[in-house]
């Protein structure tokens, strides 16, 4: 049986499963370096630490979902509020849980969108170069297109996906990148047109084709919110689209992850009235077929 290994952001591994999850129905070996909030620099660098601790090969599927430019990742042995041991990450530097952190000082002293984008694309191209050379199947994703520096992301007050530098930015036929960043377009051909066979569809765009299968819950005041990372709904619908024929899923697997999928909406009608009930419901795989049995989730976090 082939290895399967993911690497991503919430997008991966969530407080429901995810995409990742569903696909331990085909795979008896599967590992899932993922971690809500990373960054593209503690992606790249978990591919490299998972390649060390055990050399991908000629038998392993890897898939990595990639995240934000304007994310920052550093590890440390301490915790700290919202933070625990390791990675400390939050999603965007300007996410309203990052606003104590990263002060005016630091981002004047620190942060430089266009180098942080340009990060991120020496982070894909030396990934893209590891998995070539280990002879293994191979495909990245992503939250939106990344050339499009969130743009096309749906965005919430306090999320921080979008910044001035790139609302501002005017209409073109280009890349939102490559028309803001016009020096860096020489990344383009490297990393995605010689390699297009490797892409999937962002998961973010898919889900735009679906919104009606976004999660909705009700806040402490009453007031109804969605909760924009794909429901285990659109999580499906994006491997039947872009992973069945790519991976010769079989017709079983897809079969036993739609009962899981339809337990887990059960949940969500149940306990959409305070997310954090139905997170806790879920902790304890309530409503869960027994097929979900056999997977790794919530899932120990993998690494250093």
């Amino acid at each position: 049986m082939k290895r399967l290994l993911v690497f991503g952001c919430s997008y991966t591994s969530y407080s429901w499963p995810t995409w990742a999850n569903l696909l331990e129905f085909e795979y008896d070996r599967v590992e899932n370096w993922a971690l809500p909030g990373l960054g593209n620099r503690a992606i790249a660098e978990r591919i490299a630490e998972a390649n060390a601790k055990s050399r991908f090969t000629k038998d392993d599927v890897i898939i990595v979902q990639w995240s934000s430019h304007l994310r920052n990742d550093w590890w440390h042995q301490e915790s700290m509020p919202e933070r625990t041991i390791g990675w400390k990450t939050y999603g965007s530097i300007f996410n309203y849980h990052n606003e104590k952190l990263y002060d005016k000082k630091w981002i004047k002293t620190f942060f430089y969108e266009p180098a942080f984008f340009m990060h991120t694309l020496n982070n894909i191209s030396l990934v893209q170069g590891m998995l070539k050379s280990s002879g293994c199947q191979w495909f990245m994703t992503s939250m939106g297109d990344i050339r499009e520096m969130g743009s096309d992301m749906r965005d919430k007050d306090g999320y921080g996906e979008k910044t001035d530098l790139v609302t501002k930015a005017k209409n073109s036929e280009k890349k939102t990148a490559w028309t803001i960043l016009p020096d860096l377009e020489i990344y383009d051909a490297p990393i995605w047109k010689e390699h297009e066979a490797h892409w999937l569809q962002p998961m973010e765009l898919f889900c735009q084709t679906c919104p009606e299968l976004t999660y909705d819950f009700v806040d402490f005041n009453g007031e109804k919110f969605i909760d924009l990372h794909p429901s285990p709904a659109q999580h499906l619908g994006w491997i039947k689209q872009e992973l069945k024929d790519k991976l010769n899923i079989s017709n079983d697997s897809l079969t036993l992850a739609d009962k899981l999928v339809t337990g887990v909406n059960t949940i969500h009608t149940k306990f959409k009235f305070q997310k954090q009930a139905m997170e806790f419901a879920l902790s304890k795989k309530q409503g869960f077929p027994e097929s979900a049995d056999k997977l790794q989730w919530p899932g120990r976090p993998l690494g250093f």
